[in-house]
């Protein structure tokens, strides 16, 4: 049996996650990162292996460009587990929306986690996540899961219950008002003309980036050697204090399987 890891991973958290729980699962691992890959390769994943699909939550869904990329996928009742990483607001209809897209392509979702990851946006909402207690968790997961991939009977006649609005439209989330641009520090090295998954910025001008593109996830960012690209702005400022307000209370993470 071979894990087939698939994720997109911005800030480098979500992979973190992808790379704890399939340490757990102890099979041979292919791994496949959205994020760097242009146009991921069709990739069809038999009965006898099993993917584990790891996507951050944006505004409640996974990112636009994933959804897409679902279609790349294909599966032959290969079972699937799903984990969405959200920063500590709610994941919303992630998991539901993960569910129902792989079903379409032919997977069979044994299992579904939500974890938790420093705030793509606001990063002191839920920083140092995951923790300790988030691999705990993970591990625990990983555990759950190797379990459910013996008992094929099982997941065969059964279907695993999401939480999430079975009338989701992930259309409504049309993006955040926020994006990250540089400042002085800017050297034009490129890093994040090459990291952006939006090819939202302009090489001739790295310091500017393109609004209509840009999905906020945080890339540019994290690969900046110069630490000159940010959010900035005085409605950031705002919504910062206030998000980080509304946001303090701890999450713990929230596990789902299938069951008899």
């Amino acid at each position: 049996m071979i894990l087939h890891s698939v994720y997109f991973s911005a800030k480098g958290t979500t992979r973190l996650c992808a790379d704890c729980i399939a340490e757990g699962l102890n099979l041979e691992k292919r791994d496949y990162d959205w994020l760097t890959a242009s146009e991921p390769e069709k990739t069809a994943i038999p009965t006898e292996d099993v993917l584990l699909f790891s996507m951050p939550v944006y505004g409640g869904f996974i990112p636009g460009l994933c959804a897409e990329r679902v279609s790349s996928l294909e599966g032959d009742r290969t079972p699937a587990i799903i984990a969405a990483v959200y920063g500590n607001r709610h994941y919303d209809d992630a998991l539901l929306q993960m569910k129902e897209l792989l079903e379409k392509r032919g997977f069979v979702v044994i299992a579904a986690g939500a974890f938790l990851a420093e705030h793509s946006i606001f990063p002191a909402v839920a920083a140092g996540r995951p923790d300790e207690k988030d691999r705990a968790a993970m591990k625990e997961f990983a555990g759950r899961c190797r379990e459910l991939l013996a008992q094929k009977g099982l997941w065969e006649e059964k279907e695993i219950a999401l939480p999430g609005n079975p009338d989701y439209d992930a259309s409504v989330f049309k993006g955040t008002a926020f994006h990250p641009d540089g400042d002085e520090r800017c050297t034009g090295c490129g890093s994040c003309v090459e990291v952006c998954p939006m090819k939202a910025i302009d090489r001739e001008n790295p310091r500017k980036t393109d609004a209509s593109r840009c999905i906020s996830c945080g890339a540019c960012i994290r690969v900046c050697p110069e630490k000159a690209r940010d959010y900035r702005g005085e409605a950031y400022l705002a919504a910062r204090k206030g998000f980080e307000e509304k946001c303090a209370a701890r999450r713990e993470p929230e596990l789902f399987y299938i069951t008899s």
